[in-house]
């Protein structure tokens, strides 16, 4: 096993969700209009997205129900990282590596795309990205690069955040080593961990997706 620990920033990559050419259904509401000026999703979805990139596991009706094309073109260029909403999605490659390895509580979990009459699906699979795993073993004052993005007189509660970290910019313990090789940091906002193992994975499939990965410190 490789015993090291990778964090991505693909959460900051402006480029993943940006004029898709696709649009999202929730649960209880009507297709949003097909256009790539997105509107604000409801309160109760934007409610279990921010629960969601903290690391918590949705169920499936929390999520996105489905998606479909309006621009073929614009779809057409998108890799297997992809937005259903706000939330993550995969499909290709990076579904099939991801299967491969634990994801925690959460998972891959098939939804429809379908052309733009609505009705008739498009060739899959597709899948959300169920963030399913929390861990708590990055050590702040060990740490570079990070400015704090939410303070705990302000909000409630301690997050830090950083954009293009360099390897070893993070410092972690021995414990980000056991559990998922998934998972978010509960001290750290828009960061996905990543195991050795998951992260050599995605290389050797050469996934078309920047990552920006940054390997991190074990202390």
């Amino acid at each position: 096993m490789t015993q090291e620990v990778w964090v991505s920033s693909v959460m900051t990559e402006g480029r993943v969700g940006d004029k898709q050419g696709i649009r999202e259904k929730y649960y209880g509401e009507d297709w949003a209009p097909p256009t790539i000026i997105l509107g604000v999703a409801p309160n109760h979805v934007r409610s279990a997205m921010h629960r969601h990139y903290d690391g918590h596991a949705l169920k499936r009706e929390e999520f996105t129900e489905a998606m479909y094309v309006f621009d073929e073109k614009r779809w057409a260029r998108q890799k297997d990282l992809f937005m259903a909403g706000p939330f993550y999605a995969v499909r290709g490659k990076l579904a099939e590596v991801l299967k491969q390895f634990d994801l925690g509580a959460g998972g891959l979990i098939e939804f429809p795309i379908y052309q733009a009459d609505k009705v008739t699906p498009l060739p899959g699979p597709f899948y959300l990205l169920n963030f399913g795993c929390i861990k708590d073993s990055v050590v702040i004052e060990q740490c570079q690069q990070l400015r704090h993005v939410f303070k705990k007189e302000i909000v409630g509660y301690d997050k830090w955040g950083g954009s293009n970290l360099e390897d070893g910019a993070i410092a972690v313990t021995a414990v980000a080593l056991e559990g998922p090789d998934l998972w978010m940091e509960s001290k750290l906002y828009n960061k996905i961990f990543m195991s050795g193992r998951l992260h050599d994975a995605i290389l050797a499939a050469k996934i078309k997706v920047n990552f920006k990965f940054a390997r991190a410190r074990i202390v």
